[in-house]
C-alpha cells in the first residue's frame, strides 16, 4: 500500500467519524424547546473543514443530515441537507481564504460565516418554503446560531491546540 492510498484511507475513516459524531451530536446530545434545537452537530462539520477543507466539510455536513435524517425517520430535505453541507464549505473556504488573520479571529469569522450561510440564510429559507414558517418566527434562529457560532468557536479553538489531535490529523 503506498502512501497517498494510506493518507486516503486515514481521512476516510476520519470523516467517517466526524459523520458519526455529528450524528450523536446532533440527534442524542440534543436539546429542543420546540422551534428552536440546541446541538453541537455542527462541531464535527467545523472540524471537518477546518482540517481537510471545504469540500471535506460540505460532505460531513451533507452525509450526517442524511444518515441522521433516515435514522430518525425523516423524509430528506434537499435544502436543509445543503444547508448542513453548507456550514462546513462556507466556513472551510473562509478559513483558507484568510490565513494572515490571528487564529482567534480567523476561526471566529470562519464558523459565523459558515452558521450565517447554512443556518441562518439557507435552513430558514427552507423551513420557510417547505413548512411555511413565518419570518417573524424565523427570526428566533438568529440568536440561536449565534450562541452556537461562540460555542463552536471555543471547542473549535481548543481542539486545534490539541497537538496529538492535530498529528493524527495531518498524518
Amino acid at each position: 500500500m503506498n502512501n497517498t492510498s494510506r493518507t486516503s484511507v486515514r481521512t476516510l475513516v476520519m470523516l467517517a467519524l466526524l459523520v458519526a459524531m455529528s450524528i450523536v451530536f446532533s440527534r442524542v446530545l440534543s436539546i429542543s424547546t420546540g422551534f428552536v434545537r440546541f446541538n453541537l452537530g455542527s462541531l464535527p462539520v467545523l472540524l471537518a473543514a477546518l482540517l481537510f477543507g471545504p469540500g471535506a466539510g460540505f460532505a460531513v455536513g451533507a452525509v450526517a443530515d442524511i444518515i441522521g435524517g433516515v435514522l430518525a425517520g425523516y423524509a430528506i430535505n434537499p435544502l436543509i441537507t445543503l444547508g448542513a453541507g453548507a456550514i462546513g464549505l462556507v466556513a472551510g473556504y473562509a478559513w483558507q481564504k484568510l490565513p494572515d488573520y490571528r487564529t482567534g479571529l480567523r476561526l471566529s469569522i470562519s464558523v459565523l460565516l459558515g452558521h450565517f450561510v447554512g443556518s441562518m440564510v439557507i435552513n430558514s429559507l427552507a423551513l420557510r418554503i417547505f413548512y411555511g414558517y413565518a419570518w417573524s418566527v424565523l427570526l428566533a434562529r438568529i440568536p440561536n446560531a449565534l450562541v452556537l457560532s461562540a460555542v463552536n468557536t471555543v471547542l473549535l479553538r481548543i481542539l486545534l491546540e490539541n497537538r496529538s489531535l492535530m498529528k493524527l490529523a495531518k498524518k
